[in-house]
């Protein structure tokens, strides 16, 4: 085992920042410690499972690993954890000290009332429990004469808000909720849960359904809840301090195309909104009708794609709230399906795009087609009918060339001549 090289490659500088230390069976292996070791922290603080980090992102939270007898020192800095979690797209906070209060009401009960602190109702237990593990307390009204003469079901029904906050004043509350809970006659032992959150001027804070098993929804409704009380506290906004990343309005975003240019499309805050992968997308028609669910869920309509990969498509979209409201959004709606951190799927696709039956698609025939073993015959073709054909022949005469006529002299003659001449 080469342990010793590859711990001091993970050691690092010491800082001033809070570490902790976790120690794991060296037996597990160094990855599956320090994973299990960041998720055993990590859960402590965080709303949303952390289980689906894996190692290249929980390393960036290491200070040091070292080998000490039978198990693995694993150092975290956690300011580097809570900004592992908030990059990944998972909330996480210090909780609320206050408790919140819960008007709640069972409309599948003959006497649908509201569930006072003194119940004995599974739901509200479940609820209490899964909010203590996501860092506040839930309060449920004592339902005495007071409450009596200003609250009823139909005042939770009816979405009396202003009548609710004044009920919740007596309870020293900064946040309070109204719910109602309905049983599923047709499904057995799954139940549809609505509610809402409020602060305790009756504002309107966020909203949710969940749908299915009371363990279920009070999991989900819990962590749904827990995610609006932190994006409306003074404490969560001094807990993310300066590491916060500032978004700005949709009008005052970054240019799209320049973004579209940066080597790093990493999804989740960026200035001017959040980056999300959507997966399922088969047709083009898609692109609009996404744009326009944002819009229904009160985004901005200037939504702009800015890559296409092999998983899906990158999304920018324009937001000057908190990224997770988008994240709580995305995770519930209908139209979407939350897959991996900062990755969503859609659900409603049009479909992929196909020829017409009768385009370019190839069809067997019963016509025979015309061959020829013409080159049996040496290259001759043939046929049954007479063929006339007049040939033009041209024939050049070749004339011998004429003979030089040479005069033959007699050359005595000619000499004896020539003496005469020359005696003279």
């Amino acid at each position: 085992m080469k342990f010793p090289y590859l711990l001091a490659a993970l050691a690092v500088v010491s800082s001033a920042n809070a570490a902790v230390t976790v120690h794991k069976d060296v037996s597990i292996g160094m990855d599956a410690a320090i994973v299990e070791a960041f998720n055993e922290i990590a859960s402590k603080q965080a709303i949303d499972d952390t289980g689906v980090l894996q190692l290249d992102r929980v390393k960036d939270a290491v200070s040091s690993v070292k080998l000490n007898g039978e198990n693995f020192e694993i150092t975290f800095d956690e300011t580097k954890i809570s900004s592992v979690l908030r990059d990944s797209g998972i909330a996480c906070w210090s909780g609320l000290s206050e408790p919140v209060l819960v008007w709640m009401t069972d409309v599948s009960s003959q006497d649908s009332s509201i569930i006072s602190a003194d119940s004995s109702s599974f739901i509200m237990k479940s609820l209490i429990d899964d909010a203590k593990s996501c860092q506040y307390n839930l309060l449920f009204p004592l339902m005495d004469l007071d409450d009596l003469q200003n609250v009823n079901d139909q005042t939770v029904l009816s979405h009396s808000d202003k009548l609710l906050a004044k009920a919740s004043a007596r309870y020293g509350v900064k946040f309070f909720i109204s719910a109602a809970l309905e049983k599923n006659s047709e499904v057995e032992d799954q139940v549809t849960f609505k509610w809402n959150v409020f602060d305790d001027q009756g504002k309107i804070l966020g909203n949710g359904e969940n749908t299915g098993s009371v363990e279920e929804i009070s999991k989900s409704a819990t962590k749904d809840i827990a995610k609006i009380l932190m994006n409306n506290t003074i404490d969560s906004q001094a807990q993310q301090g300066s590491n916060i990343i500032p978004l700005t309005s949709a009008d005052e975003q970054q240019n799209a195309s320049a973004v579209a240019q940066e080597e790093d499309l990493s999804l989740g805050p960026v200035k001017g909104g959040v980056r999300v992968l959507f997966t399922g997308i088969d047709n083009v028609a898609d692109y609009p009708a996404i744009s326009k669910t944002l819009v229904m869920y009160g985004y901005e309509s200037d939504v702009n794609v800015l890559a296409y990969q092999d998983s899906g498509v990158v999304f920018m979209i324009p937001t000057g709230s908190s990224p997770l409201i988008l994240d709580g959004t995305l995770s519930h709606a209908g139209e979407f399906t939350k897959i991996a951190p900062w990755t969503y799927k859609y659900n409603k696709s049009h479909g992929s795009v196909s020829a017409d039956g009768k385009t370019g698609t190839v069809t067997k025939t019963t016509e025979q087609i015309i061959t020829t073993d013409i080159d049996k015959y040496n290259g001759q073709a043939y046929t049954t009918s007479t063929v006339e054909r007049t040939t033009e022949i041209t024939q050049e005469e070749v004339v011998p060339a004429a003979k030089s006529n040479v005069t033959l002299t007699d050359d005595l003659e000619y000499s004896d001549n020539r003496k005469g001449s020359l005696g003279n």
